[in-house]
């Protein structure tokens, strides 16, 4: 099934698998499912989540994925804040 919207509504998914809203409520309420409460009993649940719960594969996120320079720039920076100490013991 090809999730077409970014957020979706508890009614709407129910809609998609045939459960009832308040289903997807108490799923949300128990950490079942993760969502954004915009109010009392409003929820938008992004495209992402609603994929996972219905068991569809989701791409890694842009954001988890290696910024550049990896390794080579964290040796770098720990080569760099070693000799900033060097010269501040040496003062």
């Amino acid at each position: 099934m090809k999730l077409a919207k970014a957020f979706y509504s508890p009614s709407e998914l129910g809609e998609l698998i045939d459960l009832s809203s308040d289903t997807f409520l108490n799923y949300i309420k128990a950490n079942k499912i993760f969502a954004i409460k915009l109010s009392e009993r409003t929820y938008r649940i992004p495209q992402r989540a609603a994929a996972r719960f219905l068991g569809e594969t989701v791409p890694i996120s842009r954001i988890t994925k290696r910024a550049h320079g990896g390794q080579a720039a964290a040796a770098k920076l720990r080569r760099r804040m070693g000799a900033e100490e060097r010269a501040t013991v040496t003062r």
